[in-house]
C-alpha cells in the first residue's frame, strides 16, 4: 500500500484475462489471495497437437497476461485437456 491508496483486481477480471489468454473455449477457475492467483484452466485442443508443448503454452500465455495486466503473481497454473478435437475438411468431389 502506499500514501495513494490500494488497488484490488475482482476475480472475474483475473478470470476474465485468463481465458482470454488460454485461447477460445477455455474454462478458466481462479482461487488465491491478495496478489498472489492461482489458475485452473480447462482447454480442448486441436488434433494433432503435441499435448505438452501445447499445455506448456497455455501455462505460460496465461501467466505472462495475468501478470501484465494485473500485476498480480500467478504462482500455477494447472491446464487440463478435456478434449482433442480434430479439423472438419470439406470433401470436394
Amino acid at each position: 500500500m502506499n500514501d495513494r491508496g490500494t488497488l484490488e483486481v475482482h476475480p472475474s477480471v483475473v478470470r476474465k484475462v485468463a481465458a482470454r489468454a488460454a485461447g477460445r473455449g477455455a474454462v478458466v477457475k481462479v482461487s488465491g489471495e491478495g496478489n498472489h492467483v492461482d489458475v485452473a484452466v480447462r482447454v480442448t485442443l486441436p488434433y494433432p497437437v503435441r499435448v505438452r508443448a501445447a499445455a506448456a503454452e497455455v501455462r505460460r500465455a496465461v501467466t505472462a497476461e495475468v501478470q501484465r495486466i494485473t500485476g498480480y503473481r500467478v504462482r500455477w497454473v494447472d491446464v487440463t485437456v478435456t478434449a482433442l478435437v480434430s479439423e472438419s475438411r470439406s470433401r470436394v468431389e
